[in-house]
């Protein structure tokens, strides 16, 4: 990595917040609520989960600051959920998502064989639509959330996270249905 220029780094701390992130973390453990599924900042990188989610878990990020500007995660989904989980921003702050998601279709090697015809659709969420919570079922074409999902969220300012990526639902069926007012919620972790 080469010096940073003059000034580069004053704005939000956005060259220390990539620098100091660990990089990799991997969540193993399926129970909702377990401390693995907080994400801290310098847990800043990908994010591999490896299991089976249970039912209601929530993938805690945190809060949107002017020190996190910059700030990225790349949550990859390695194990088949339970049920519904969720990736959420904390109720107590203003930061919402914003961007889109692409949902795709799709079958895999430990689950439901693929459809004949493809399919995706396109999430949209904008800063006015005030989500903090993305919902997840991987089999279910509303949400999606199957072995895949690769998602990024990155810290744009004190208010908004952008989120985008493919999400894929495991689910023999051509039709998804993915909209902005179920994919998202207004509700974050408290």
């Amino acid at each position: 990595m080469g010096i940073p220029l003059y000034g580069q780094n004053k704005a939000g701390n956005a060259l220390g917040s990539a620098v100091s992130s660990s990089g990799y973390k991997e969540i193993t453990v399926v129970t909702a609520g377990d401390a693995s599924h907080t994400l801290s900042e310098s847990d800043g990188g990908i994010i591999f989960i490896n299991c089976a989610l249970a039912s209601g878990a929530v993938i805690q990020l945190p809060q949107a600051k002017p020190s996190n500007i910059g700030l990225k995660y790349r949550i990859l989904f390695g194990g088949t959920m339970a049920a519904a989980c969720s990736i959420d921003l904390p109720n107590a702050y203003s930061a919402v998502y914003a961007g889109v998601i692409t949902q795709e279709r799709c079958g895999n090697g430990a689950g439901v064989a693929d459809a004949v015809a493809v399919n995706r659709t396109t999430i949209v969420c904008k800063q006015s639509d005030g989500e903090k919570s993305l919902e997840l079922d991987e089999n279910d074409v509303t949400f999606g959330g199957a072995i895949g999902t690769d998602l990024q969220f990155e810290y744009a300012s004190s208010d908004v996270v952008v989120v985008s990526g493919r999400s894929y639902v495991n689910v023999a069926s051509t039709a998804l249905d993915g909209l902005q007012s179920t994919s998202f919620t207004a509700t974050g972790w408290s």
